[in-house]
């Protein structure tokens, strides 16, 4: 993949790995049907290590947007611009993907690589800072986030009787063991507010409080990962559980699920209730 070089921003391994690494992650979520049009969007907070040359900031177009997470002043991140289409990452990345520096005094955050005349980030970037702020706060050790549409799990919430979280993960643990075994936890709920709202960044913030991903009722999903393969995996994980449901409707049956009882047997062979 070839880099474009922005002013004086050059790139090293870690960075091209990255890049290299969301691209890959994006392909995947195309292949899937969860990346419609400029839809989904990714940051990794790349802060350990970039070392940019930001002693003359003000060669960089600078965004003026409030930021209200002290933990985020002078932090590095990747983040893809507004109206990106992560199908051309592979591609374009100096069109689909930003590096940004958040302003110490919290005022905005520049551009130092990446994007089209008058770029800015994704319309959630909002939400992804607020996320990051969390992380950064609580001394999480995941660095990556991700939002995207897949398909099977938003459907769900499409079906009242399962808009509630306990009901929610109930049908996903039962459909398959290895959703039980990756996501313990379960999935956090948010009902459904505005995209790019700071509710639904509040929601989202609570709900991340116990859980590593969260469904946006009937919109999408946010997952969180020391990297973006384990955002990924995820995502992915839980969808094949709502797939798997959807066909044994579709099929006319009702699907019959893991019982109590070996759910449990689950939470004690793989020692889950100490995670």
């Amino acid at each position: 993949m070839k880099y474009k070089r922005m002013m004086n921003i050059t790139f090293n391994k870690q960075l091209r790995t990255e890049i290299d690494n969301i691209a890959e992650v994006t392909k995947y979520l195309w292949d899937r049907g969860w990346a419609e049009r400029n839809a989904g969007n990714i940051s990794v907070n790349i802060t350990e290590f970039y070392r940019s040359q930001t002693k003359n900031l003000s060669k960089f177009p600078k965004r003026y947007v409030k930021i209200t997470d002290p933990e985020l002043s002078g932090r590095y991140f990747f983040v893809t611009a507004t109206g990106a289409r992560l199908r051309e990452l592979k591609r374009y990345p100096e069109r689909v993907i930003l590096i940004v520096y958040i302003a110490k005094d919290l005022s905005g955050y520049y551009i130092l690589w990446g994007g089209e005349v008058n770029s800015q980030s994704t319309s959630e970037f909002n939400s992804h800072l607020k996320i990051h702020g969390f992380l950064l706060r609580n001394k999480f050790l995941q660095k990556a986030v991700i939002h995207t549409h897949p398909n099977h799990l938003i459907a769900l919430t499409q079906i009242e009787a399962y808009c509630q979280e306990e009901v929610y993960n109930r049908v996903l643990w039962s459909m398959h063991p290895e959703v039980k075994v990756t996501l313990p936890e379960g999935i956090g709920f948010a009902r459904y507010h505005s995209p790019g709202s700071d509710d639904l960044a509040e929601a989202t913030i609570a709900a991340l409080k116990t859980h590593r991903l969260i469904i946006w009722e009937k919109h999408g999903c946010v997952a969180i990962g020391k990297d973006v393969f384990e955002a990924f995996d995820l995502i992915d994980t839980a969808n094949k559980a709502a797939e798997i449901f959807f066909i044994c409707k579709s099929a006319g049956y009702e699907a019959q699920g893991l019982s109590a009882a070996q759910l449990k047997e689950l939470v004690e062979q793989f020692g889950l209730n100490k995670k």
